[in-house]
């Protein structure tokens, strides 16, 4: 048994430095790429939170609340930057039940990590809100009444019930990530079909995100009506990735967009996260 939690935590490891390397080699308009910069960070600043990452996030001697909250910690004190905060959250609690469930199908793990985060108690809890307070003080959507800058004493699911409406990982809390499921994956395989490049595949459900829901992270700093307005743009660059052929020409008007959003200060994070979340759930589950 120790031999093969040694295998699950090694493979985990390599997979999370994996999902995040090959996040920065997919070009995400609006968000940091290897294609380009933004916002102040740049593609070392994401690849080194990866491997910071990678190890307290697979360190099975700590609690899902005390992954998030190491990793916060370790991200902030090396990197100086909230660099992946949404990514924590996203990929912890998949990392957490294949590492004591083993490999299990998608539907069986997404049912295990809803069952996980309905039973995290106000302790643990804590230290969720308390990693979420130290990335980023603006919090995630959570409503006055549960400001975690305050550090509230309820459990994680009851904030992210409040917030769901607001905030797209809060969403995903609730739901047991549902739309990773049955957005993320169908994307994932249909521009992987097409392309063959798991690049590519994640700049496909990247802009699938993009075009069906209001970004969470532009919400909070832009307001809503540009996250409506990006929405609808990402709905042309999606067609253009989906039906054209020529790469060269793909790239070309998808810099453009990243352009306009990056000039503009718009950062489409919370689509980022749902990406790197996609990728890890493929990577880590039985085929179907």
């Amino acid at each position: 048994m120790k031999t093969k939690n040694l295998k699950i935590k090694k493979m985990l490891k390599k997979q999370i430095r994996f999902v995040c390397n090959n996040e920065m080699n997919s070009l995400k308009p609006g968000n940091v790429h290897k294609y380009s910069a933004g916002h102040g960070m740049n593609v070392k600043d994401f690849i080194k939170s990866g491997e910071i990452i990678s190890n307290y996030l697979t360190n099975n001697k700590y609690n899902l609340g005390k992954k998030i909250l190491n990793s916060v910690i370790e991200t902030k004190k090396k990197i100086r930057k909230n660099t992946n905060l949404g990514i924590i959250l996203m990929l912890s609690p998949i990392i957490t039940v294949v590492e004591k469930e083993g490999i299990l199908t998608k539907k069986k793990l997404l049912k295990k990590i809803k069952s996980l985060l309905v039973k995290q108690n106000t302790k643990n809890s804590y230290d969720i809100f308390k990693a979420i307070s130290i990335a980023t003080p603006g919090g995630l959507g959570f409503s006055k009444k549960y400001d975690v800058n305050k550090l509230p004493r309820i459990s994680l699911y009851k904030a992210m019930e409040y917030s769901k409406k607001k905030d797209l990982i809060a969403k995903q809390y609730c739901s047991g990530f549902k739309d990773i499921l049955e957005v993320g994956i169908p994307a994932y395989d249909k521009f992987y079909k097409k392309w063959g490049k798991v690049n590519w595949a994640l700049t496909g459900v990247y802009l699938t995100f993009l075009k069906k829901f209001n970004d969470s992270h532009i919400i909070r700093k832009n307001g809503i009506k540009i996250a409506i307005n990006v929405k609808k743009q990402a709905k042309k660059y999606y067609n253009i990735l989906k039906n054209y052929e020529n790469m060269k020409i793909i790239e070309k008007k998808l810099l453009f967009f990243d352009k306009m959003l990056k000039n503009n200060e718009i950062n489409p994070g919370t689509t980022a996260d749902l990406t790197v979340a996609t990728l890890l759930l493929e990577l880590v589950t039985k085929k179907q």
